[in-house]
């Protein structure tokens, strides 16, 4: 019978997993914004301008 509580094998092939998921989500969000400001202004890096955030924060509140 095995006495240990926790498994680390198991634990680090959920925490791998959940890694996978989470780099494929922000990839998957970072395609989104490049698409969404090249249909939008022509410019797809125009995510990465601090004047996009300021507006976008300035639209938030």
């Amino acid at each position: 019978m095995n006495n240990r509580i926790f498994d680390p094998e198991a634990i680090l092939l959920r925490l791998r997993k959940f890694g996978k998921i989470l780099l494929c989500l922000i990839v998957t969000m970072l395609i989104g914004a490049l698409i969404g400001c090249t249909v939008a202004s022509g410019n797809p890096f125009a995510i990465f301008f601090p004047s996009t955030w300021i507006h976008f924060f300035e639209f938030l509140n």
